[in-house]
């Protein structure tokens, strides 16, 4: 069995069967409840749900909701047993919810109008139950397909979506309404069951149609499973990008820039420098998404912060000028110690005008434009039924045009490193082999790579108040 179907099957079998001995409490949605506790409820409709309220909530003073949408063969139990009360979105009522499509034993999120109109009747009966002021989604898998999808089905509902480990489906509303809405997708680039390359793409996509409130949030070298921590973040984004007050959105920057501890799958990863940034955007003078009152010391403190993180990337600027070749464009050579620096650099700190000045200079957009089609032959044809020798020969031969692209299988490049050492028993002839050893190249400079990248991230320190 390959290695992402397997995972899909953990993941098909493992969280359903976690709520299996645990009892939850049933109790309607009210401003006497315990706060960060469990509850279920149903929704006129039938649809289960739990429910969780913040510390402080009376149900009288509105407070920001968040609903989370699971993934295929799994039930409304799945988002606070991956998200903990507490941990996901502490300030926000979170709900969990049965995806509106029956499934046997388990429910789906289907992107379809029967799908979409009980969804959004759903959100309708809880602004009745809870006193709310707005109103994200957090999908995971086929929930975060959904939720891109209903943003652009009812964008009146929504302030934000996050769509984690997903992308968006290709019928998905794009027109101006859908446009006021904040979209992060948020991907591990390791994930075996959904491509990292399927929300990159889907950014670039939105990018494309003039969506403005769009972040993507790279998870470095994470697989598909759900991250409380991350999701808060990127729910933060969304927050910071559509709250009408200033001294919130800074807050939020702020909490975006917070170094994390090691979370409970004993992870850490490189603050969300591009989503402050996006943020801190909004405290610049003239900004098209500013603030009708802006008291001038929080300005004072945005730009401080932004100064920060630009000081910051250049650092990393400074590093890999050292490494990268002398002259040229850039190249898949016998060395490349910069590509596991470089990459992510393009992505976590988007914004930061030292590194869009470096990317400039370097021509980085322009020719990783240029090798998303011989990436696509990569892809085709690992997944494709051919031959070991022929699809070593179209890796080999593709990979040093495509040096840029990140999300290929994790276990592309020791595949291609066996097969090499196979070569008399795959008939690979002499071009193959010669070629092969840019792939070991390709691996070393994204090992060594991203090993200076984390000595310098692992400096940041978020300024005092």
């Amino acid at each position: 069995m390959r290695l992402a179907s397997l995972v899909a099957v953990l993941v098909f079998l493992l969280a359903p069967l976690a709520f299996a001995s645990e009892e939850i409490e049933a109790k309607k949605p009210s401003g006497d409840a315990k706060p960060l506790t469990v509850y279920e409820h149903r929704s006129g409709e039938g649809l289960r749900f739990t429910w969780v309220v913040p510390e402080g909530y009376d149900g009288k003073k509105a407070r920001n909701l968040t609903v989370i949408c699971h993934g295929t063969g799994l039930d409304y139990r799945w988002g606070h047993w991956n998200n903990k009360p507490g941990i996901f979105r502490p300030q926000d009522i979170v709900v969990s919810v049965d995806g509106p499509a029956p499934n046997g034993d388990t429910r789906l999120f289907l992107g379809d109008e029967a799908n979409a109109t009980a969804f959004a009747k759903f959100l309708g009966e809880l602004r009745e139950l809870f006193v709310v002021d707005k109103l994200f989604l957090y999908g995971h898998s086929q929930g975060g397909f959904f939720v891109v999808y209903f943003a652009g089905e009812h964008p009146e509902l929504v302030s934000g979506v996050v769509a984690h480990a997903s992308g968006a489906w290709n019928w998905s509303k794009t027109g101006a309404p859908v446009r006021k809405v904040a979209i992060a997708f948020m991907h591990g680039t390791a994930d075996p069951v959904v491509p990292y390359g399927q929300s990159v793409g889907s950014r670039d996509f939105y990018d494309k149609e003039g969506f403005e409130l769009l972040h993507l949030r790279r998870l470095e070298n994470y697989n598909h499973w759900p991250n409380a921590v991350r999701a808060t973040e990127c729910l933060d984004w969304c927050e910071g990008m559509t709250t009408d007050d200033p001294a919130r959105a800074l807050e939020c920057a702020r909490r975006l820039l917070e170094p994390k501890p090691a979370d409970e799958y004993s992870w850490t990863t490189v603050v969300d420098f591009a989503g402050a940034l996006d943020v801190l955007a909004r405290f610049q003078p003239k900004a098209k998404r500013g603030f009708a009152q802006l008291p001038s010391s929080l300005g004072l403190k945005a730009k401080a912060l932004a100064g920060d993180v630009d000081e910051h990337a250049r650092k990393h600027v400074a590093a890999l000028r050292k490494l990268l070749p002398k002259k040229g464009a850039l190249a898949l050579g016998a060395e490349a110690p910069w590509l596991g620096h470089l990459i992510p650099l393009r992505e976590d700190l988007r914004g930061a005008p030292s590194v869009e000045a470096f990317a400039t200079e370097l021509g980085y957009d322009k020719l990783l434009a240029a090798q998303s089609k011989p990436a696509g032959e990569i892809f085709s044809a690992w997944y494709s039924d051919k031959p070991p020798r022929e699809i070593h020969a179209t890796i080999v031969s593709a990979l040093p045009k495509a040096f840029l692209v990140e999300g290929y299988p994790p276990e592309l490049a020791p595949r291609v490193e066996e097969w090499t050492l196979r070569a008399k028993d795959l008939a690979l002839d002499d071009k193959q082999l010669k070629s092969a050893t840019l792939v070991a190249s390709w691996r070393s400079g994204w090992r060594d790579g991203l090993r200076s990248y984390a000595d310098l991230w692992k400096e940041w320190k978020l300024r005092g108040e």
